[in-house]
């Protein structure tokens, strides 16, 4: 019998607290992957531009990173939306989280070309 054991492909557990609550970081649910992944890739479009001198460009770039933290939360707690992040989020949270979440992403799609590599040289020896 052949066992695959997908809990390898989920990363060990990283907590982040933004008022008072616990978010668990270390993976992007199913669910909003494909969102997370299209604001992170326009967040990077935004970091090839001078952001200093562009103040309309670094105010977009801005509101990207506010949707990506509220869209992340907002999974565990509804009221940790983007109003609340503008109302309430210093910048550096906005920054940290945004950085945290890219990461978890980036290591997600590293874990996957792993578990194919494996799948694939396991197969090859069979």
């Amino acid at each position: 019998m052949e066992v695959i054991d997908l809990d390898i492909l989920k990363p060990a557990g990283r907590v982040i607290k933004i008022d008072g609550k616990s978010i668990e970081i270390s993976f992007i649910p199913v669910g909003i992957t494909f969102q997370v992944d299209q604001i992170t890739k326009k967040l990077f479009e935004y970091q090839k531009v001078d952001l200093e001198a562009d103040s309309a460009k670094a105010e977009e770039a801005f509101d990207l990173a506010v949707k990506l933290c509220a869209l992340f939360c907002e999974k565990e707690y509804p009221d940790l939306n983007e109003k609340w992040f503008r109302s309430n989020a210093t910048a550096g949270q906005i920054q940290v989280l945004t950085g945290q979440i890219t990461k978890t992403l980036t290591e997600s799609m590293q874990g996957l070309e792993r578990y194919a590599k494996n799948a694939a040289g396991a197969k090859a020896k069979t």
